[in-house]
């Protein structure tokens, strides 16, 4: 029989735990629940779940220190929930390390839908290690070295790596990278946070950022990471 994920949820509200945990456990998952931060903290070095859902505004260590401390020590996925419904508290999840957001109140059904997506995309990746050149990325230790030294990176940074050399050798749109790396559509976020970390990566790996090997730009499409055939239309940013 297969074995079901396990999801994690915490939340300082035992009715929302309930609410989720039962529609969760409707679709098929097993559920862990938690009611504060070093509940779900003992739980996550505990059972190791598959995902972690987070209330951000629990009392103690909030949401998003947990998100903060669970993926600078694993590579368990984490869907964050808010009240809040403002642009500044979804991009410091997400620089945390956040897979995904939901703004109380949700449809369960749509959360489900997400965590399903989530775990999905988590599980793409069956490539445990891309490498290019001097450069290695780990996606199971979520770990980027170059020369075999490991790269400070910071959890939007790595992301946006991961997810290129992910995609080695296809070019990615701004707007794909946007939705896939921040969860944002365009109305949400812009291209210039795109060129941002892009600039950011580059003066981290390469040799010459003026002239990027690892990180390229297609003209009139969006960036690739080397790994596919030569494309004419490449070039520097």
């Amino acid at each position: 029989m297969e074995v079901q994920p396990t999801v994690l949820i915490a939340d300082d509200e035992p009715q929302m735990v309930g609410i989720i945990a039962y529609a969760l456990q409707t679709a098929g998952f097993q559920v862990i629940m938690a009611y504060d931060g070093l509940q779900a903290l003992h739980q996550v070095e505990e059972r190791h779940p598959d995902l972690v859902i987070l209330d951000v505004a629990m009392p103690g260590i909030d949401g998003f220190e947990v998100c903060r401390r669970v993926r600078s020590e694993t590579t368990i996925p984490v869907l964050l929930l808010t009240v809040k419904d403002e642009q500044a508290d979804v991009i410091k999840g997400l620089e945390l390390g956040a897979d995904d957001y939901m703004t109380k109140p949700f449809s369960t059904h749509e959360l489900v839908l997400r965590v399903q997506a989530i775990l999905r995309r988590t599980r793409i990746r069956q490539v445990p290690v891309v490498e290019s050149g001097p450069l290695r990325i780990d996606f199971e230790r979520h770990l980027a070295t170059l020369h075999d030294l490991p790269v400070e990176l910071t959890p939007i940074e790595y992301r946006l790596l991961a997810c290129l050399a992910a995609n080695a050798g296809r070019a990615l749109t701004w707007q794909a990278l946007l939705k896939e790396v921040w969860h944002l559509d365009i109305w949400q976020g812009s291209k210039d946070m795109v060129k941002v970390q892009i600039h950011r990566l580059r003066q981290k790996l390469e040799p010459d950022p003026a002239e990027p090997s690892f990180i390229r730009t297609v003209r009139g499409v969006g960036y690739c990471f080397k790994g596919g055939e030569a494309n004419d239309h490449l070039a520097a940013l």
